[in-house]
């Protein structure tokens, strides 16, 4: 199955910041599983504070934030 655009966006900003989905859940408070099913495209259901967690525990620039909203939007 091939990766969406959400999953690649969100693994690139955790991959250059050198975190993974567990360190992820850990800043966010989410659970890993949560994480692992919103990556993987098994649920569309998502917080509704998901990327303010996601932009602060990645300290993502706005120009990032705003690329993975759209990747999860319109990807």
């Amino acid at each position: 199955m091939a990766a969406s655009e959400f999953q690649r966006t969100l693994m690139g900003s955790l991959s250059r910041r050198g975190m993974s989905v567990a360190g992820l859940a850990e800043h966010t408070g989410y659970g890993p599983l949560l994480l692992e099913n919103l990556i993987a495209g098994k649920t569309r259901q998502i917080p509704v504070d998901f990327f303010i967690r996601v932009a602060d525990a990645l300290d993502l620039t706005t120009g990032e934030k705003d690329a993975l909203v759209r990747s999860w939007a319109f990807g």
